[in-house]
């Protein structure tokens, strides 16, 4: 996360400012710290970073808990967002769970924290699940 943005890098800026914009009346259900997270938020902002053509059925989120606000962060009053990839394996859990970007390393490590812990019904091809990687954006507000 120390290296200067690249295209990639910009775009996925652009993805979170539009949802920074837009996620404040998009829903009246938004998520708040440690409480569980609305299914419907997560469809409207997940992205699969898998080929389509890999799946028939994408997975689903099915529970999971929204990130905490980062302690120091929340002193200062900051806001902030991280942008975290991970894999949604054939059982439904997650696994490698990376950080892509962040406006600060605590907002990563508190959205890796929570996804590590969330359970999807798992993508299928063929009536088989598959392991699909996703990304998702989280807005961290205080």
């Amino acid at each position: 996360m120390g290296k200067r943005p690249g295209r990639r890098d910009l775009a996925i800026l652009c993805l979170v400012a539009t949802t920074l914009f837009f996620c404040g009346c998009a829903s009246n259900e938004l998520a708040t710290e440690g409480s569980p997270m609305p299914e419907k938020q997560v469809a409207a902002y997940i992205q699969p970073v898998t080929s389509s053509s890999s799946y028939d059925t994408p997975p689903r989120f099915l529970r999971g808990y929204a990130p905490f606000f980062p302690t120091r962060e929340a002193t200062t009053h900051h806001w902030g967002y991280a942008v975290v990839e991970f894999n949604v394996t054939a059982d439904g859990r997650t696994s490698d769970v990376r950080p892509v970007l962040a406006t600060a390393y605590s907002f990563a490590e508190k959205a890796v924290l929570a996804v590590q812990q969330w359970r999807f019904s798992p993508a299928r091809k063929n009536g088989q699940p598959v392991v699909v990687r996703m990304r998702l954006p989280f807005t961290f507000r205080s």
